[in-house]
């Protein structure tokens, strides 16, 4: 039986963001930011929230989420896959300096 490790490390967290900025097809004037990575080991969750700032309309960006989750866990890789990825965008749409 393999064990998990209990955070994420900086790499998986780059390659994450990586997939979500390339889901979102974001321009790279937007901004993600990570408010909080929580693993669970009992029930085999990672709890993501994050910050997106954009200037994408919330429609566009509702039409982008269908497949993120699955995206993820493939960024996650072997050391995550028994894990179920929950991630909790929030969208701040607008022009940002």
């Amino acid at each position: 039986m393999m064990i998990a490790p209990t955070s994420l490390d900086e790499d998986v967290v780059d390659r994450i963001l990586e997939v979500i900025r390339s889901r979102f097809n974001l321009p790279s004037a937007s901004d993600i930011k990570v408010n909080s990575i929580e693993v669970d080991q009992e029930e085999q969750r990672i709890c993501m929230d994050l910050l997106i700032k954009t200037n994408k309309s919330p429609e566009a960006l509702a039409e982008d989420y269908f497949g993120l989750t699955s995206r993820v866990r493939e960024a996650l890789g072997n050391d995550w896959s028994g894990f179920f990825p929950i991630i909790t965008p929030q969208f701040r749409s607008g022009l940002y300096a």
